[in-house]
């Protein structure tokens, strides 16, 4: 289901908590992605490898969308070849409780699905 401009801008704005929230964390990838970054610090193609099924497309315009969210920050290095690498900001971090929460839920009420999750 395709959402208008107007449905996003509206969500981007609310005052709810929840909503805005959502508004970010809004799908499968955002959360398979902040699952690895949890853990440590990543390069683009370590997080496409262990976000199973993203396209670089994809993974590059959720990278950048939490970016300019401040929910982590991306480095480029000055080695050769540049390396870029994402981290969690303080604000990314404090998902972490999130993350946990939900996987603590699926340990205990999904075990079977929990089983085929490598984090």
């Amino acid at each position: 289901m395709q959402h208008s401009h107007y449905d996003m801008e509206t969500r981007r704005n609310s005052t709810c908590p929840v909503e805005r929230t959502l508004f970010i964390l809004r799908d499968v990838w955002t959360f398979m992605i902040l699952r690895d970054l949890c853990e440590d610090s990543r390069g683009f193609n370590q997080l496409k490898k262990s976000v199973d099924g993203i396209s670089s497309r994809m993974l590059s315009e959720k990278l950048k969308f939490l970016e300019e969210e401040e929910i982590l920050d991306r480095r480029v290095s000055d080695s050769r070849p540049v390396r870029v690498t994402y981290s969690l900001t303080n604000k990314g971090k404090s998902l972490s409780a999130v993350v946990d929460s939900m996987r603590n839920w699926g340990e205990t009420w999904i075990t079977a699905s929990a089983e085929n999750c490598d984090n």
